[in-house]
Order: structure tokens, then C-alpha cells, then sequence
């Protein structure tokens, strides 16, 4: 017995779980052959390849290629309950995940209505089967911003506010366009009282921060890691109030940092920013959630208490209102005692 085995027990919160980058290989692959995918998809052995085997560079193709395959209303419920059941299979009882709508409804064969009840239909089944919740940040593909005017519009309309769905954002490289292409989206989120969050500093560093917080004025940050580095930055986002989501199995991928020791998470506690911890993409990372905690124990030198309290800080950061987020506490501080039991 010892830290995993307490943070396995810990019950939990992701607030930023890509769904094309959680989902189940097995059932993605017979969601693939139903649709017919390996007659039309050239090399598709080989993208089955780099499910197994990912290419970190080539992480967000990976993801968005696979995603391609989920064409139909059953395929999303069926890929959404697979997501509940490992969430549920890691004492994760709440998930905020970025969704691209563009790219599945892209084929023609779903419009975002039907999307939408496709994805409550697997978020449902999840909830009832294994107390599972989960909803829905709508993200504009940063190497499509030409999509940003439809999910804006998407994310503010009767149905997301029906269904689940929680915020404005964005996925892929932080570099891919100017930031500016988002302005108009995130202002019409903001205009309309929705959440937004904001993949920035990645791939641009503290320059790509300060430009985002200036154009996109976000609530949210992810993927952020150049923060570390600069005062200025850090500054901002202290007096902003604006939490920081960061993925240490992301980094190491990605290569942004040597070793999971050299990820900043101390130095950003110590600074005063606001942090939770996600598992991101774990199926193309390979990783989970309970290995984010374990290593910043482990690796960045958290404390069982420290750890602990960053588990209670997700669920304050997350967008469930008072009080979803009075019972999750209250379901942590619960299993506390058992989960202590396990050190």
C-alpha cells in the first residue's frame, strides 16, 4: 500500500479531458470497422499503430484522425460511456471535456442538436450506471478558426445551455493561428455569460499568456507551462484570479520538459497561481489522472497534504455551481479517511 493506492481512494475531478484523446482503442476500433473506416482510410493500419504506439509529435493529428472514425449519434454515447467507466474506474466523479463539434459534425451525418443528445445520451448512461457526471467545453480547432462563429454560436444556444454544456475554448497548438481569430468567439461567450477557457503559452511561451489574457480575457488557462518562467505573466494571472490547468504527462510528451522533475509544479504553488492537475489525453499518453498526483509527489516533491489539497482545489475550479461542487468537497473530505488508511 502506499501513494497510489491513496490517490486511486482520493475522489476526484479532470477539468480538461480531450475526448479524442481519452478514448477506449478497443471500442474505437469497432466503432471504426461498423463505419466502413479501413476501406476509406488510407494506411489506417498504421494510424491503428500510433493509437498503440503514439508519435508525440503527432499527438493532436492522432487525436483528430481517430476522432474521425466517431461518426454517429450511437458512436459518441458509446465513446462517452467508455470515457465514464474509466473516469469511474479511477474515482473520478466529475469530468469537464474539450469537444471539437466541427470536426464530428463535419461528415454531414449529425447536426448539433443531434450531437448534442448523443453526448448526454453516453454522459446519462454513465451517471446512472456508475455515478459518473461529465460536461462539455466546446473548443474551436485553433488550425480552424473559421469554425470559432459556429461554436460561439453553438455554446450560447438554448440546447448547450440544456445539455450539459459549460464553456467556450479551444485545442491544438497555441501557435497555429493568431490569437485574434478567436477574439470575436470569446467575446460573444462572454457577452452571453459563458465560460471560456484558453489553451495558451504551449507552444508560444509567456508571450503567447500575455497575448491571450490581453485579446481572449479567458476564466480559464491550460497548458500554460512558459507561466513559470515569467513574473509578468504570473502577475497577471494572480491579480486575474484565473486558475491554471496543467498536465505534467502533456509535458513530458511533448518534450517541453527533460524529466517529470523539472516540471514546475512547486514553483507555480509557491507563486500563488491557482492550479489543478488533468490527465489530458490520457489514452495517447498513456497515463491517468491518478499518475498526475502520483508523480507530483514522487517527481515535483508534494506532500500527501499538498497533493490532497490540490484535489480539493480542482473541484472549487471547476464550473459546477455551488452546490454540485458543496457535494463533491463533501464526497472527498468522506473518503479521505479511508484513502489515508491505504498510506
Amino acid at each position: 500500500m502506499g501513494i497510489r493506492e491513496f490517490v486511486q481512494a482520493i475522489p476526484k475531478v479532470d477539468l480538461n479531458l480531450q475526448l479524442t484523446g481519452a478514448l477506449v482503442n478497443d471500442s474505437l476500433l469497432m466503432i471504426a470497422r461498423q463505419n466502413g473506416v479501413p476501406a476509406t482510410v488510407d494506411d489506417f493500419d498504421n494510424w491503428v499503430a500510433l493509437l498503440e504506439a503514439p508519435d508525440n509529435d503527432r499527438l493532436d493529428e492522432i487525436a483528430a484522425a481517430a476522432g474521425s472514425w466517431v461518426m454517429y449519434p450511437e458512436d459518441i454515447a458509446r465513446v462517452v460511456y467508455d470515457v465514464g467507466v474509466s473516469l469511474h474506474k479511477q474515482n473520478i466523479g466529475y469530468a469537464e471535456i474539450c469537444v471539437a463539434p466541427s470536426r464530428f459534425l463535419a461528415n454531414g451525418k449529425m447536426n448539433i442538436d443531434v450531437f448534442i443528445n448523443a453526448l448526454n445520451d453516453g454522459r446519462d448512461r454513465a451517471l446512472r450506471a456508475w455515478g459518473v457526471d461529465m460536461a462539455w467545453i466546446f473548443c474551436i480547432p485553433v488550425d480552424n478558426p473559421r469554425a470559432g462563429d459556429d461554436v460561439a454560436r453553438w455554446v450560447t444556444g438554448a440546447s448547450a445551455r440544456n445539455g450539459n454544456v459549460v464553456a467556450l475554448g479551444m485545442l491544438g497548438r497555441d501557435d497555429a493561428q493568431p490569437v485574434g481569430q478567436f477574439k470575436r468567439a470569446y467575446a460573444t461567450a462572454r457577452k452571453k455569460e459563458v465560460r471560456t477557457v484558453s489553451n495558451a503559452g504551449s507552444d508560444l511561451g509567456p508571450a503567447g499568456i500575455a497575448e491571450a489574457l490581453e485579446v481572449l480575457n479567458p476564466h480559464r488557462l491550460t497548458d500554460s507551462l512558459g507561466i513559470a518562467q515569467d513574473e509578468s505573466a504570473l502577475q497577471s494571472i494572480r491579480n486575474l484570479e484565473i486558475p491554471l490547468i496543467v498536465s505534467l504527462g502533456r509535458a513530458m510528451r511533448t518534450r517541453k520538459v527533460k524529466t517529470l522533475s523539472n516540471f514546475p509544479l512547486r514553483d507555480l504553488l509557491e507563486s500563488g497561481v491557482q492550479v489543478a492537475l488533468s490527465a489530458d489525453m490520457p489514452s495517447l499518453y498513456q497515463s491517468t489522472l491518478i499518475d498526475e498526483y502520483v508523480w507530483a509527489h514522487e517527481k515535483c516533491g508534494l506532500t500527501v497534504d499538498e497533493i490532497t489539497e490540490l484535489a480539493r482545489q480542482s473541484v472549487r475550479l471547476s464550473f459546477l455551481d455551488d452546490d454540485r461542487k458543496s457535494d463533491m468537497l463533501q464526497r472527498l473530505e468522506d473518503g479521505l479517511p479511508f484513502a489515508k488508511a491505504s498510506l
